[in-house]
C-alpha cells in the first residue's frame, strides 16, 4: 500500500512541475540526436555533457522562475 502511495506521489509532482519533465525530455532528445549525428564517442561526450547539464539547469530555472 506505501509503494502504490509513493508512485501516486510521484505522478502527482511529475504533473506539478511538468515544466522540469519537459525540460528534461527536451534535454534528452537533444542529446539523442547529437549522438546520432557525431561519430565518434569522445566528441559525444564533450558535446553531450554540458548541453545536458544546461538543459536540466535552465529547466530547474524555467520551474523556479514560473512560481
Amino acid at each position: 500500500m506505501l509503494g502504490l502511495l509513493d508512485f501516486v506521489v510521484g505522478i502527482f509532482d511529475l504533473v506539478v512541475y511538468w515544466r522540469v519533465g519537459l525540460g528534461v525530455a527536451l534535454t534528452g532528445l537533444a542529446c539523442f540526436l547529437l549522438v546520432l549525428v557525431i561519430p565518434h564517442y569522445p566528441t559525444q561526450l564533450i558535446i553531450c555533457v554540458p548541453v545536458g547539464l544546461m538543459g536540466v539547469f535552465f529547466s530547474f530555472r524555467w520551474q523556479h522562475r514560473s512560481e
